[in-house]
């Protein structure tokens, strides 16, 4: 076998042993429990959360979301999309192998690339509204046309230029007893940002 063959081999069976096991754990990630495997705090508290949650109230958005049966990965991926899905596992595979490395009393991984957890708020409840809840037919509550809804709303508006995303108000592993777990002291910041930002609104609105 010359050296051009031999090489195309190994890679033709690198290529297939690494998709083997993306798939693998693309498949194992559904469970939290695999993502809790390496992660240590604060993320096993949040697992914690999310499982007392399925038998009973729960304490954050998180949890909340966990009790209608959606994962960790389920937000942490994306938007589901290939190159999404493809970059969610990559920094896993980053997190796995420096996980030895970290000292186990030091928070591990926080959130490196915001935008993947954003883009699965827009999944879930702007493009496949089903997904967060709203009955087929129905109006869905988060692009409902009403003042009291502008701050979504404006969200969707090419013209109004912001910084402002749904995390930005909606923290999912923020314990809280408010509804929709919507906290004050970070929600009046995150409107006063905006209202700089696209030029109107009040931008004095608390203490």
């Amino acid at each position: 076998m010359s050296i051009g063959r031999g090489a195309s081999v190994f890679v033709g069976a690198a290529f297939v042993v690494a998709l083997g096991a993306a798939l693998w754990v693309s498949r194992a990630e559904e469970e939290d429990s695999f993502c809790a495997g390496c992660h240590l705090r604060p993320e096993r508290t949040y697992v914690g959360r999310a499982m007392a949650a399925r038998a009973g109230r729960a304490v954050d958005l998180a949890a909340a979301h966990a009790a209608v049966g959606i994962s960790c990965v389920g937000c942490h991926r994306g938007d589901q999309s290939l190159p999404q899905r493809g970059l969610a596992l990559t920094l896993g595979a980053w997190n796995a192998v420096r996980t030895p490395f970290i000292p186990a009393d030091i928070p591990q991984h926080p959130v490196r690339l915001p935008h993947l957890p954003e883009a699965g708020c827009w999944f879930c409840h702007i493009r496949e509204p089903q997904r967060g809840g709203v009955e087929p037919g129905a109006p869905n509550p988060v692009t409902l046309e009403a003042f009291e809804n502008h701050f979504h709303t404006d969200l969707l508006r090419a013209d109004l230029q912001t910084s402002v995303r749904c995390v930005d108000c909606h923290r999912a592993h923020q314990e809280s007893m408010e509804p929709f777990f919507a906290i004050r002291e970070i929600v009046i910041p995150a409107c006063e940002r905006c209202h700089r930002e696209v030029g109107r609104g009040p931008i004095r609105m608390g203490p």
